[in-house]
């Protein structure tokens, strides 16, 4: 995207009214404030080139070193004088040179950069040029404005305004982004360019062009590109990308005009984290200023960098040398002042070689494990290299990749200590992550039929026999919620029953993770039977036990998040959904890619219960890639079985690589961009499942009955597309009718209502639906019963009733963008008009009566009188004068 562009839409105010300021007769002046690389100079740039004015007859430049001196921002435009202290003959050499520059009947611009650094004698003479010749000054500064500074002082004169610069909101990182890569990014993928780079657009612009350099963008080229379905869609694989060149090139951009004692206080946020005032006022670095620039905010009691794109260039510019001298100022300073390190302090110590004791490390790495910073725990465990010297430390270690979905390396991890570990209490917990990892991998039976024969055995020769109970208890626990899982989460069955799961959660004593794992099973069994709210109930106490479970709030609570989500949206409570789904969504850079695929899922299901069909085709696109990169909630391959049901009801092929069910093309179980799991090791979960015997590919022993809850979806969409009479000649009606009558929720309801009224040769009941439905936002459900009602009463005769309800219809479908299926499209083609009615109403619509029209068309009165009738049927209306409101949305475009 061209520059003039780019800016146009990411800073439409500021361009028109920067534009019309240079565009108004007489003189002007601009202070443009913002923090360095805020884009003030591409503006003005944009501007120039766009107003005709060229280039500024003058351009000056402020300095640290030039602010001392009278006149030093104009001193390279006085060569001629012998003395720049006069201001008489500096201002006569500055006319001089501004008349023999340009016509008298062109503008002066004046630009001056890096203006917070002018000297009061350079203001002073160019407010006397503003004032007294046909000038325009565009002074451009980084930071807020001190009323007693010399660039204070210019604002206040009265042909000055000031404008200032803030950071791009989500949309302007897209566009700048997008600008640069020349692709459609994902949502999350703009989420996190707007995290890391803090909406700087010239970190936007480097992170860009580093993550194309790079090759760290990523798409599913399954996906099916053509037919304009969806834009192919990018991902970012890497959240932060290496710090290049030209990265290393606008950190020194940025930092030039900085001191010395300023780049270190710089440099020691970026390594040590947030510092509080009184720890960089005791190693003597200034920060003051840094913050009325921009550079630094304050977060809570503490001084921070704006973005970590920031905090990696500043470190990337830094000397080993100059790191470890400031890690000894800052260490005499955090002592002196009585401050107990943090987990990035030491994090930063370990990097230098210091010795850290093993125990802070670990109670550090716990802290930040608990805060859900993943990946900051990990690098504590592996700089302090706590797997080798401590077991705790080595589970801790495992949880992290567990978390982090790296499956991989957690049970390669954990095989390897498992054949050290002695001590019972941290033996069993690493079999029950192995028991974990191994279920996330794939389902082989034996292997887990190994993995718990060995740890029933390693408790022989123990003599502790509380340890010995307490272990063996551990092992049965999770045996049993390991039957229970592969009973759910794969084809082998038999189903669990309800009373067998909560008899088994009543137990006070089970382990945390055990009984996560149980919750989450019961869920979603009671999701598969359509008893959402059971589910729901589980769900959101165990959310908030999350919440204060560090523990296992690190491995689950995404799970435990799409579960809420998706009950939620099954329910048909769309607004709590949205509601839910957004507190979620744009998280910080820790979660980001953790939630992300789930919650493009959640978006596209939303779209897809909603009529949605091209939204959710675009979401689940989105969802299935990026699920690729992070998928700790095993959902890739529902999302791709979503896909596959959205392509079908668009009428378009499924290609064969996004085939999956039993005997699906899988060239491999991983993905190769950082050791992510492919769809095979998630295809079996129940869901995933469920929807692929939907899609015609059960697994054996398995029917789309034995799911009741997507069975009631694909009868309902099946049910839409067939008239009354053919309804009734099948046994679809009452199937739907009696699954939604026996499940949980409004949208459940809505549907059981709509098969009772479907067998009725009344209207209005199916208005009242219609109504009742609307208010709830099921907009499938209002459709349909606006247009069944609507083919009642033309079978009755009351045409205009009809069209009345067929618009409403129409207008609902165009506002929310749904498909309406072809049974409804043939059913608001009654409402079309043809080329001669559409004629008539756009006369009608200019004022003309119908002898007018009739003259215009050469047709009889009577003609366009009944062209008139046959209009107001269609549209439902009844009176001339609601042509103008009626639209022909219904109408003449084909529908």
């Amino acid at each position: 995207m061209k520059q003039h562009q780019l800016i146009t839409k990411t800073r439409p105010t500021e361009y028109n009214r920067l534009l019309q300021i240079l565009q108004r007769p007489g003189p002007a002046g601009v202070l443009l404030l913002g923090e360095q690389g805020v884009g003030k100079t591409s503006l003005v740039e944009a501007v120039l080139a766009s107003s005709g004015a060229g280039e500024p007859v003058m351009t000056l430049y402020g300095t640290p070193s030039l602010s001392t001196v009278a006149h030093g921002a104009l001193s390279p435009y006085l060569g001629a004088l012998e003395s720049i202290d006069e201001p008489v003959s500096v201002l006569r050499e500055l006319n001089r040179s501004l008349l023999s520059s340009r016509g008298q009947l062109e503008p002066h611009i004046v630009v001056v950069e890096d203006a917070q650094f002018l000297d009061p004698q350079s203001c002073f003479i160019l407010s006397l040029l503003v004032e007294n010749a046909e000038v325009k000054v565009l002074a451009l500064g980084s930071g807020s404005l001190e009323a007693d500074s010399p660039l204070g002082a210019l604002a206040e004169l009265g042909s000055f305004t000031t404008m200032a610069l803030q950071r791009l909101d989500r949309k302007g990182v897209r566009a700048v982004a997008e600008g640069v890569i020349g692709r459609k990014l994902a949502e999350g993928t703009v989420s996190l360019i707007d995290v890391v780079t803090g909406g700087n657009p010239s970190f936007v612009e480097a992170y860009a062009a580093s993550c194309l350099e790079q090759g760290t963008l990523f798409h599913d080229d399954r996906l099916l590109q053509s037919h304009g379905l969806h834009e192919p869609v990018w991902i970012v694989a890497r959240a932060l990308p290496e710090i290049d060149t030209p990265m290393l090139t606008l950190g020194r951009e940025i930092t030039r005009t900085l001191s010395v004692q300023e780049q270190q206080s710089l440099l020691l946020l970026a390594l040590a984290g947030p510092q509080p005032p009184e720890v960089l006022e005791q190693c003597g670095l200034p920060y003051q200023r840094l913050l009325k620039i921009g550079e630094l905010m304050q977060q809570g009691p503490a001084m921070v960098l704006k973005s970590k794109l920031m905090q990696r260039i500043v470190r990337a510019l830094a000397t080993e040398h100059d790191i470890a001298q400031l890690h000894d100022l800052w260490v005499t300073a955090a002592v002196s002042l009585g401050k107990e390190p943090n987990a990035r302090e030491v994090l930063w110590s370990l990097e230098t070689g210091k010795q850290v004791p093993m125990k802070l490390v670990l109670d550090l790495a716990e802290q930040a494990a608990r805060e859900l910073n993943f990946g900051l725990a990990l690098r504590l465990c592996v700089l302090g290299k706590l797997a080798r010297h401590h077991g705790q430390g080595a589970l801790l270690e495992a949880r992290m990749l567990l978390s982090m979905g790296r499956h991989h390396a957690a049970r390669a991890l954990l095989l390897r200590l498992i054949d050290q570990l002695t001590d019972l209490a941290l033996l069993g917990q690493a079999y029950a992550y192995l028991l974990e990892v191994t279920t996330n991998i794939g389902t082989d039976g034996v292997e887990l039929g190994r993995i718990l024969d060995d740890w029933k055995h390693r408790a022989l020769g123990h003599a502790d026999a509380e340890e010995v109970a307490s272990f063996l208890a551990l092992h049965s626990a999770g045996a049993r919620v390991l039957d229970f899982w592969l009973r759910v989460n794969t084809a082998r069955g038999p189903l669990p029953s309800v009373s067998e799961l909560q008899e088994f959660l009543e137990d006070r004593l089970l382990p945390a993770q055990v009984r996560f794992i149980g919750m989450m099973v019961l869920s979603d069994l009671h999701t598969s039977a359509g008893r959402c709210q059971q589910a729901l109930d589980l769900m959101e106490p165990a959310l908030q036990d999350l919440k204060e479970n560090p523990a296992p709030q690190a491995m689950y609570e995404v799970r435990v998040f799409f579960r809420i989500g998706w009950n939620l949206l099954f329910l048909g409570q769309y607004e709590r959904a949205a509601a839910f789904i957004d507190s979620y969504r744009h998280a910080r850079l820790r979660s980001i890619q953790y939630y992300q695929g789930a919650i493009s899922l959640l978006d596209g299901v939303s779209h897809l219960l909603q009529g949605r069909v091209q939204l959710a085709m675009a979401k689940m696109a989105e969802a299935v890639t990026e699920l690729q990169i992070a998928d700790t909630t095993q959902l890739l391959a529902l999302a791709s079985n979503l896909y596959r049901l959205l392509l079908a009801r668009l009428g378009f092929p499924v290609p064969e690589a996004l085939v999956t069910g039993p005997e699906s093309f899988s060239s491999s179980g991983t993905i190769s961009l950082n050791g992510q799991l492919g769809e095979e090791s998630s295809k079996q979960r129940i869901f995933a499942r469920a929807f692929a015997a939907g899609l015609g590919h059960p697994y054996p022993g398995e029917s789309l009955e034995c799911f009741p809850l997507v069975e009631r979806e694909f009868l309902f969409s099946m049910t839409r597309q067939l008239g009354d009479q053919e309804l009734a000649e099948s046994q679809m009606g009452e199937r739907l009718r009696a699954l939604a009558a026996g499940q949980q929720g409004s949208r459940a309801a809505f549907l059981a209502r709509l098969m009772d009224l479907r067998g009725s040769e009344l209207g209005e009941p199916l208005e009242q639906l219609a109504q009742d439905a609307l208010a709830k936002k099921e907009y499938l459900v209002v459709i349909e019963a606006w247009a069944r009602a609507a083919e009642r009463y033309a079978q009755s005769g009351d045409q205009r009733r009809c069209g009345a309800l067929l618009r409403r219809a129409a207008q609902l479908i165009d506002q929310q963008g749904m498909d309406p299926g072809k049974y409804i499209a043939r059913v608001l083609a009654l409402t079309e008009l043809t080329a001669r009615e559409a004629e008539i109403v756009g006369l009608a619509r200019q004022g003309l009566n119908n002898a007018q029209i009739a003259r215009t068309l050469t047709v009889s009165q009577r003609t366009v009188e009944g062209h008139l009738y046959r209009v107001f049927s269609k549209l439902g209306i009844t009176e001339r004068a609601e042509l103008d409101h009626a639209g022909l949305e219904a109408g003449t475009t084909g529908r």
